[in-house]
């Protein structure tokens, strides 16, 4: 589906091995981007990932001329090797948090009308298997649970 604002990617979509599509992509003319200062692309693993040490994992976010992101440049992109990595042995864990505003708006600036959709790519090895989900937000995602300790050197008063 073509969306005409920032939003989700893929809802728990099951990737296996080969390359597969973001189930939607972004209409970026029908935003307005020339303000853009703020925009987090978001991966989360949904269900963990099976497969060996030796397996990969790429999710890469991409500017295409086409709504199927055939022809494409790359905006950014994370992947590793190995099913262990704790982004895809955990279920909902951040696989990529990135704030993607000002390099958008870059990218769009110089190519804006020829590369109009903005989608994602995954590309997974043989013999394995993870779940995820992916949007594109203009607010930062929260600070997953139990993860950000906050001490103070203040103690009570005697």
């Amino acid at each position: 589906m073509i969306l005409e604002d920032f939003g989700v990617l893929s809802t728990a979509q099951d990737l296996t091995a080969g390359s597969t599509d973001s189930e939607n992509v972004i209409l970026m003319p029908a935003i307005d981007y020339t303000a853009l200062t703020d925009a987090w692309w978001v991966v989360d693993c949904e269900t963990v990932a099976t497969g060996d040490g030796s397996d990969t994992f790429d999710f890469i976010l991409y500017l295409s001329q086409e709504s199927t992101l055939d022809t494409n440049i790359e905006v950014v992109s994370v992947g590793f090797t190995g099913y262990a990595d704790v982004r895809i042995a955990t279920a909902g864990r951040h696989i990529a948090a990135f704030n993607i505003g000002k390099q958008l708006m870059q990218m769009l600036g110089t190519s804006g009308s020829d590369y109009p959709y903005l989608g994602m790519i995954s590309t997974i090895s043989a013999g394995s298997t993870v779940s995820i989900n992916a949007s594109i937000s203009p607010s930062e995602p929260p600070t997953e649970d139990n993860i950000q300790v906050i001490r103070s050197n203040v103690t009570k008063p005697s």
